[in-house]
């Protein structure tokens, strides 16, 4: 607000999902638990969940040579443009988004 206050332009960007090895944790570990949140037939979680699930899948990836192997297919699968893969990742992005507009609009913050 105060660089274009003082004339600048300003670009409001929150960059959100990144195709990295935590999102090949996130989404193999989804699979286990919450498998109809992938398939779209369960609940969603709230982004509270997702640092749950967050957690515990790292803790997994650290300690299970299988997860981990499976985690890294997903982000093969995720960069090559797996259908599957992309809407796994669309979905939990979107739970993110959600959270981080609850925050945004309560602190007055526009045009993320």
């Amino acid at each position: 607000r105060l660089l274009e206050f003082c004339g600048h332009e300003v670009h409001r960007l929150n960059h959100v999902g990144d195709w990295g090895t935590q999102f090949g944790m996130l989404i193999e570990y989804m699979k286990e638990v919450n498998p109809g949140f992938m398939d779209g037939t369960g609940e969603i979680p709230d982004v509270s969940d997702l640092n749950a699930f967050y957690k515990a899948a790292k803790k997994r990836f650290d300690e299970d040579e299988e997860f981990k192997k499976k985690s890294q297919l997903n982000v093969v699968e995720l960069q090559g443009g797996g259908v599957a893969a992309r809407q796994a990742w669309q979905k939990i992005c979107d739970v993110s988004r959600k959270s981080f507009d609850e925050i945004y609009t309560r602190l007055g913050v526009r045009a993320l």
